[in-house]
């Protein structure tokens, strides 16, 4: 299959066989993010995947999202597959707030082992060739925290990146571009896959971006401060009470 920019279309994204079970090429495509669903091109298309929660709109209190994969059955039935939990780790042990620097602030965590190649994967402060320009890594992590001084996930010694970003474009291990990111205040939030990509390949690559809107949404939240009775307000004076409490016990 050619790598165009003419295979982008408003069809889902269509797989090919390749030589390993589970490994399916998909076309490349252009998704777009409406409220808990992710579509091709247009919101009144079929949704390919379903999110627990509206990421676009999330508070600094929450730590985790499930993501699905939709899956159309003969009968014209949806069946949903979940694939990934979408973490956001807020603080480190203790209720401490900086996280060791071996630990990522997102990761995406593996709920299915029926997809070859899945892998669990954090962001990670990558270098970049070009003085001041920021650039991210996703790279293998242990959930379980194993190998972790203090027992939380970390990343994998010497694990090799699967794929980076600069906060724009997404290119796989071998540094060549596979995806644009395109986001506004406006909340409109659209991935163009430029590159033909094996399933696992997509499916992670639509967690990543989805913390990636995630952390752009908290980024541009409008801000909130604490009230004298425990809660907080937002600048139109609506508020919502959030009693949180972190307690070290000697």
């Amino acid at each position: 299959m050619a790598e165009t920019n003419e295979s982008i279309g408003m069809d889902p994204p269509t797989y090919e066989v390749a030589s390993q079970p589970g490994q399916e090429l998909c076309q490349p495509t252009t998704l777009i993010l409406a409220a808990q669903s992710i579509h091709v091109m247009t919101p009144d298309s079929p949704p390919l995947y379903r999110l627990s929660l509206g990421i676009a709109d999330l508070t600094d209190i929450t730590t985790e999202v499930e993501l699905s994969r939709v899956e159309s059955r003969k009968d014209g039935t949806e069946r949903e597959r979940h694939i990934y939990d979408l973490l956001h780790m807020r603080l480190g042990p203790g209720g401490y707030k900086r996280l060791p620097s071996d630990s990522p602030k997102y990761h995406i965590k593996r709920q299915t082992r029926s997809i070859p190649g899945l892998q669990d994967l954090g962001m990670k402060k990558s270098h970049s060739l070009i003085p001041g320009k920021k650039r991210f890594a996703a790279v293998p992590v242990d959930v379980y925290g194993k190998t972790s001084k203090v027992g939380i996930t970390n990343f994998v010694k010497g694990a090799e990146a699967v794929f980076t970003t600069d906060g724009h474009e997404w290119a796989d291990s071998q540094g060549n571009s596979v995806a644009i990111m395109h986001d506004n205040e406006e909340k409109q939030h659209s991935l163009v896959v430029t590159a033909t990509l094996t399933r696992a390949q997509f499916h992670m690559l639509v967690a990543l971006w989805c913390c990636h809107v995630w952390e752009y949404g908290l980024a541009h939240a409008e801000k909130v401060h604490e009230g004298i009775d425990g809660g907080t307000k937002t600048k139109d004076g609506i508020g919502q009470r959030l009693r949180l409490s972190w307690r070290i016990i000697k």
